[in-house]
């Protein structure tokens, strides 16, 4: 929001505080509006973070609702306090210095030669000061060994609704990424009616090789809701080519992480040209058991306590992943699936209405459920597919 007028770092010199802040703040204005306050210097999103600060100190990141890593100095530089999103979806490490200097950054490579004694990942879900340390401010009361969920599926649409039309909130050109599978169709179908109140063109885009099934399948979702999509087809050629880029952004060695990184690196060169933001299907699988494996629970707790494990390790897989290669770019990716208001509502679901059985023998029942009739069949019911196979299968094997 406001890219021009809200240039970092943001300075209230007046009152001795700066702040710099990678991310969106999706609830900045009903921020304003509930602590009443002062009227805003600029129109960033990020602003709002500062007079809160002054009004609830470290605990005002609970109030946020977005993607962050924000780091703010106080009292011309007395108080520090550096704090991550829930979930990890944006990243920051953490450097500290021989002198006793403190480091932050958005990438490791950045802090890698600053003569750091020591340098770590900013653990998600966290904030952090020179006195308090490392303090979890993301303590969900789902994510506890003794919590039962017992939540049924009814408002499944309903918080997925809100939290896409929360993140269409932008100053500049959007999109979507359209994978061709259940979870970007689910996004393309609520952001289809908010465009076109909007009166905005509708683009959508797909990466794959030629004739590959999720190429075919975003092409269907494209032509159901009339968008305007662009596909990029790759070859092995020019994925091998790509190893050492990807590696260097995606920041690393990981097989199977740069391997699925690879088609989206060139997804996200392919969308920075036409928009500088795009919503995608990411965090669905973590939520409702997406993922193929999920078939060999033994039972529904078993289930609920494998999603609860994989949810914990999103920041370093799926949202290292989508966050690297749209900002390797210059582009934005935000996750409706991820947002905390929705989250909360999944994972409350009782898990005997996720999990894979007789009456419910596709993957992710409750969801597909929720969107009946609103989407094409062949996409709504379709199986997942591993990303390597659903884009082509030749160019891995390549690999």
């Amino acid at each position: 929001m406001d890219p021009e007028g809200g240039q970092q770092p943001l300075v209230y010199e007046d009152k001795g505080i700066a702040l710099i802040s990678n991310g969106e703040i999706y609830n900045h204005k009903a921020l304003e509006a509930k602590y009443g306050l002062e009227k805003m210097r600029t129109g960033s999103d990020a602003e709002p973070l500062i007079q809160l600060y002054e009004k609830l100190g470290n605990e005002m990141v609970k109030e946020i609702n977005g993607i962050f890593a924000i780091v703010l100095a106080a009292k011309d530089g007395k108080e520090i306090l550096a704090a991550r999103d829930h979930c990890g979806i944006k990243p920051l490490y953490m450097g500290m210095g021989k002198n006793g200097e403190f480091w932050f950054s958005s990438e490791l490579k950045s802090i890698a030669d600053q003569d750091c004694t020591t340098i770590e990942e900013f653990p998600a879900g966290h904030y952090w000061t020179p006195t308090t340390g490392f303090v979890k401010w993301y303590n969900p009361v789902w994510d506890h060994d003794d919590y039962v969920p017992t939540g049924d599926c009814s408002k499944i649409r309903e918080v997925l609704a809100k939290a896409v039309k929360d993140q269409c909130m932008s100053d500049v050109p959007f999109g979507l990424l359209l994978s061709g599978g259940l979870d970007s169709a689910v996004v393309a179908t609520l952001l289809a009616p908010i465009l076109k109140e909007m009166g905005k063109e509708y683009h959508t885009f797909s990466v794959g090789m030629d004739g590959s099934p999720d190429i075919t399948a975003a092409k269907m979702i494209s032509e159901y809701y009339g968008t305007t999509h662009h596909v990029h087809s790759f070859n092995a050629d020019e994925a091998f080519e790509m190893v050492e880029k990807v590696i260097y952004h995606l920041e690393t060695y990981e097989p199977e992480l740069i391997r699925s990184a690879i088609p989206n690196f060139f997804l996200a060169r392919m969308t920075s040209k036409h928009v500088k933001v795009v919503l995608t299907g990411e965090g669905a699988d973590e939520l409702f058991g997406g993922y193929l494996y999920f078939r060999d629970s033994p039972d529904a707790p078993a289930f609920q306590k494998e999603l609860r494990r994989i949810f914990n390790h999103l920041h370093n897989v799926n949202c290292q992943r989508a966050d690297r290669m749209t900002m390797a770019h210059g582009l934005e990716a935000r996750v409706p699936f991820l947002d905390p208001d929705v989250i909360d509502e999944i994972m409350k679901i009782d898990p005997a209405h996720k999990y894979i059985s007789d009456e419910r023998p596709a993957e992710k029942h409750a969801l597909r459920a929720a969107f009946q009739g609103m989407m094409p069949d062949a996409v709504l019911w379709r199986t997942k597919a591993m990303q390597c196979e659903g884009i082509g299968m030749t160019w891995v094997a390549e690999l």
